[in-house]
């Protein structure tokens, strides 16, 4: 009976200390994406903007079951509040807790020269608010080090445009900069470290934000493009890339010479049958 009650006690501790393990795990996953904020993606903080008209993205992430963003409001320098409720609904990054994404996107424009703050502040149904603020500079004069080759502010009539660029200015001196991202229309922050190609873009029209950080700071540059919904068509997968061969007729030139023997004989043939016939109608 003390063996018995011996094994069950240790199966029970092994029980508990395994359950334990996976609730440790779970409150582990639970708290892997940080908490519910508001990000403000463009205009980006401490950037020289040479243009006059930024592009003006906000993200607002909860987790479930928290109640749904209804509205982003936004506040330049003091100027009245401007408050839109048109978002766009995503889900958060696979692989994090279950949640979800409300954004704003539009574009600021004929925005003056000089340093301007921008606040916003978010409001879901129970009236909870979160904020966020940017300070960023105009100035048209200003002569950016970055430069954007492509994609360009066009129209393109594929869904994949390389994205290429250059940068002056660097960390080290020599042709290399500490590290760039690309935001694309607004949704999502990525770090690139050399030239790459966009791939699936959806048709319509799409804001591209690239930013370098270097030894004097960050430069960024935006452009303006569109997908065309009259795409080059794909090529036909029975298609062969190359030509296909032209058939000849080839004839053999011995068959010719007994071809042609062998109608002479028939004629011969023929034309002494025709002869014999008429010698013996004669007799």
């Amino acid at each position: 009976m003390k063996r018995a009650a011996l094994s069950l006690t240790l199966i029970l501790s092994i029980s508990v200390s395994l359950m334990a393990g996976i609730q440790t795990i779970e409150v582990a996953k639970a708290n892997f994406f940080p908490g519910d904020a508001l990000i403000i993606s463009s205009p980006i903080s401490k950037i020289v903007y040479a243009n006059t008209s930024i592009p003006l993205n906000t993200v607002a992430n909860i987790a479930n079951p928290t109640p749904e963003i209804v509205s982003i409001t936004y506040c330049l320098d003091d100027n009245p509040n401007v408050t839109l409720t048109n978002l766009n609904e995503t889900l958060r990054v696979p692989g994090h807790i279950a949640g979800s994404q409300f954004s704003a996107e539009l574009v600021l424009e004929n925005l003056a020269e000089g340093n301007h703050t921008l606040k916003a502040y978010s409001k879901d149904a129970y009236g909870k608010q979160m904020s966020a603020s940017v300070e960023f500079v105009i100035d048209t004069s200003y002569t950016s080090p970055l430069s954007v080759l492509s994609p360009q502010n066009i129209t393109y009539t594929t869904t994949e445009v390389p994205l290429t660029f250059t940068c002056r200015e660097d960390r080290k001196h020599d042709g290399d900069f500490s590290h760039a991202v690309y935001l694309l229309d607004g949704l999502g922050s990525k770090y690139i470290y050399d030239n790459l190609t966009l791939t699936d873009l959806s048709v319509g029209s799409h804001t591209i934000v690239v930013t370098v950080c270097t030894e004097n700071g960050f430069f960024s540059e935006t452009i303006y493009l569109s997908i065309s919904q009259t795409l080059e068509p794909a090529p036909s997968p029975s298609s062969s890339p190359f030509p296909t061969p032209e058939h000849t007729l080839s004839v053999d030139p011995n068959f010719m010479f007994y071809s042609g023997l062998a109608l002479l004989i028939i004629v011969v043939a023929v034309f002494a049958g025709f002869l014999f016939y008429f010698k013996k109608r004669k007799h």
